[in-house]
């Protein structure tokens, strides 16, 4: 980074306006930080829109040898907050550069006091990426240069970036998957482009047309989107010659609507999660017969099929058997921040320092050729437009209105292939539409918008397994049955 800085490769990150990031604003960000008593060591929460402005934060932190704790700039204030004191931050930047200190956080430790200014090294720590913050116990994610950086070069390696390359961040800073599209600029020394809060098909075609970028990373629903756009004005994007996908599974059909408007594009599915920034990537020259496939781990990563048998030790899966995907490679996370109060993925420790295993809590076989399939979440994650839902965080938050007897939260595929999760509630007296309708937007004011589930619907009483549990699968199938009352 610190060379892509030097040599005035900040001159190639534009935003969607066309005005370009400039060396003297990275040194007016580093000064701000500096004059606020920030310094190296220090965790620093970034409000991250896609702007020039943060870009120059986020570069000046990295070179003070800072850690960067991206958040969610519409974020309530409360998570906002939460988050800064979970993470320890000593300060908070918004979008505009504007730095504040935090009046309990203190100044990382100068264990040796150093005559020349630190070097930063690999195990030192330069992100921490909280991945849900909906609920009272937000879980933010360790990682070190040395992670950050073997996940860029495997990305890179992978993906065949070049120098030329335009890259179209749409994906905002908050969300890893667009913060790494920066770190790949970098790495690359390719240009960058920045769509500022620009998630409406529409405009995101026309900073395509403008802007002229040859990398696409796109979610499931703005692929099926851009493809059905494409279509409908009769225009092809013949500048874009890679598109990458996370955030969910990108189905079949959405590939070949994505090839059909981009026909000079390759489409690359690829499954990961914050933990290890990327596990999994479809090459589609390689294996054009399994499109169902995400395909092999990246390199410099391990990925195994493990099945947990009651009363039994643990073992690896056979093929197309189904089980949880574990991974290995120096990638993977150093841990959470709080690590006593974790749901889906966890770390196993191995036979020393860096021999950790990452269990994913996602359910996957492999078959024979070494390709890997997604079958489902093991645990109760819904990933929602590229964002992580922990149903029980969202039900929390719902049985804390007044009127909410019981939540619960379940998740269901779209035919486009993205995940919605569908919040079904159970009230206190008659649930009359004049009631639902109040409730529900009043829970939209109080969940956070990325977080809020796409469907809610309402129950008098719940289904119950025999024993009297509450029957997820029963909620499931009533997901495609009529009585919506609220669609984001």
């Amino acid at each position: 980074m610190a060379g892509f800085v030097r040599d005035g490769g900040v001159e190639r990150i534009r935003d969607n306006t066309d005005d370009t990031l400039t060396m003297a604003r990275v040194e007016d960000a580093h000064g701000r930080l500096a004059a606020a008593g920030i310094r190296a060591g220090d965790v620093v929460l970034v409000e991250a829109e896609n702007s020039l402005s943060v870009v120059a934060t986020l570069l000046a932190a990295w070179l003070m040898g800072c850690a960067v704790c991206p958040v969610d700039p519409d974020a309530p204030e409360a998570v906002k907050l939460l988050i800064a004191r979970e993470s320890k931050a000593r300060a908070s930047v918004t979008p505009d550069g504007g730095v504040f200190l935090h009046a309990d956080a203190e100044p990382a430790p100068e264990l040796i006091v150093l005559r020349r200014s630190k070097r930063i090294t690999g195990p030192d720590l330069a992100l921490v990426v909280f991945t849900s913050g909906s609920s009272g116990v937000p879980k933010g994610v360790l990682l070190t240069h040395q992670n950050v950086m073997s996940a860029v070069r495997s990305i890179s390696a992978y993906l065949q970036l070049r120098t030329a390359d335009r890259i179209l961040c749409v994906p905002p800073f908050f969300f890893d998957y667009g913060l790494y599209q920066l770190l790949l600029t970098m790495f690359n020394d390719c240009s960058l482009i920045l769509n500022n809060n620009q998630t409406n098909a529409v405009m995101v075609l026309k900073l395509i047309e403008t802007m002229r970028p040859t990398v696409l990373p796109v979610v499931p629903a703005l692929a099926s989107s851009l493809a059905r756009m494409l279509e409908i004005v009769g225009k092809q994007g013949p500048d874009v010659r890679l598109i990458t996908n996370t955030g969910g599974h990108l189905p079949d059909s959405a590939i070949k609507s994505m090839a059909a408007a981009f026909p000079r594009a390759k489409v690359v599915p690829m499954y990961g999660l914050t933990e290890c920034k990327r596990a999994l990537y479809y090459d589609p020259e390689a294996f054009p017969a399994r499109r169902d496939s995400v395909g092999r781990p990246m390199p410099g990563l391990e990925a195994k099929v493990v099945v947990h048998e009651p009363g039994a030790e643990p073992r690896e899966a056979a093929p197309d058997e189904v089980g949880e995907l574990h991974v290995r490679g120096s990638s993977v996370m150093q841990g959470y921040h709080r690590g006593d109060q974790v749901e889906g993925a966890r770390l196993l420790p191995g036979r020393y320092r860096d021999d950790n295993w990452l269990a994913t809590g996602d359910l996957f076989a492999v078959d024979d050729a070494g390709l890997f399939y997604f079958r489902g979440r093991s645990k109760a994650l819904i990933k929602q437009g590229g964002y992580c839902i922990h149903p029980r965080d969202i039900e929390i938050l719902a049985e804390a209105h007044q009127d909410v007897v019981t939540a619960r939260v379940v998740g269901r595929t779209e035919d486009n292939g993205d995940e919605s999760a569908v919040l079904f509630l159970q009230l206190a007296g008659p649930a009359t539409r004049a009631r639902q309708k109040q409730v529900t937007g009043e829970l939209k004011q109080t969940i956070h918008k990325t977080l809020m589930p796409r469907v809610v619907r309402f129950v008098e009483e719940w289904p119950a397994t025999p024993n009297g549990k509450i029957d997820a699968n029963a909620l499931v199938a009533l997901t495609r049955e009529d009585g919506v009352v609220s669609t984001l």
